[in-house]
């Protein structure tokens, strides 16, 4: 971790509107554009945006059991990490709702760090028995298995297999809890460990980064389809 980024954490009930306002911006201005084919309404190749407003509903819900994870360098806001929880099988589901580094700061293991900082400091995972992400990017999905369940190429398929349905359905997020599992998840043809999300973000960027894994046999999560976004589930240490 480099020493001149600061990581924070902003417990749900605390998170001002500045704060939500900084992370709208960071997401508006970084995440990605729509890509060629996505549907009306949206505009393909403009960028994806997010209100403050639009943000704490869809990704704070709860903000009794939420969090965000910030980092910063020289007092200018380079990433964040939106997690909340809910119950399943008498303990929680951790979920991170939005990951987000600005394209300035990335492979620097940002990511990484701020969700290694949720797992190290604070109470919130202390009740929870798995944490997952539904992200069209490897990278995403990489930071979560290195925190939680070592790589995206060992991780444990038939856990998340046997789990995803019911997770997705109990979840308070509406996009989340109308996404049905998809390819090897809901025992169709094709290799895909996702859902379909029906979030049509581009995916020329995560494509790119998915070779690299696929080359390096790094991945495990089978092919990106469009609209779609990678469900990983991992079982918290501790808690399996």
């Amino acid at each position: 971790m480099e020493t001149s980024y600061t990581f924070q954490l902003l417990d749900g009930p605390h998170i001002t509107d500045e704060q939500l306002k900084a992370c709208a911006t960071l997401f508006s201005n970084n995440y990605g554009v729509w890509a060629p084919d996505a549907p009306a309404p949206l505009k393909p190749g403009g960028r994806v945006r997010m209100s403050a407003a639009k943000l704490r509903k869809e990704c704070l819900s709860d903000l009794d059991k939420s969090l965000i994870v910030t980092c910063s360098l020289e007092g200018e806001l380079v990433g964040h990490a939106c997690v909340t929880k809910w119950s399943y099988q008498r303990a929680y589901v951790g979920w991170v709702t939005q990951l987000v580094v600005d394209s300035r700061h990335r492979r620097r293991h940002i990511a990484t760090n701020m969700l290694r900082m949720l797992k190290q400091h604070h109470p919130w995972v202390d009740d929870v028995t798995i944490i997952g992400i539904a992200s069209s990017h490897p990278a995403a999905c990489n930071s979560l298995c290195n925190i939680f369940d070592g790589n995206t190429r060992d991780v444990d398929l038939p856990f998340i297999t046997l789990h995803a349905a019911a997770v997705l359905a109990c979840s308070p997020i509406p996009y989340l809890s109308a996404a049905p599992p998809c390819g090897a998840l809901a025992g169709s043809p094709g290799n895909s460990y996702s859902a379909n999300t029906s979030f049509f973000v581009d995916h020329a960027e995560p494509l790119g980064i998915l070779q690299l894994y696929v080359k390096d046999d790094k991945w495990a999560f089978g092919e990106l389809l469009p609209g779609h976004e990678f469900l990983v589930l991992t079982p918290v240490p501790g808690h399996r």
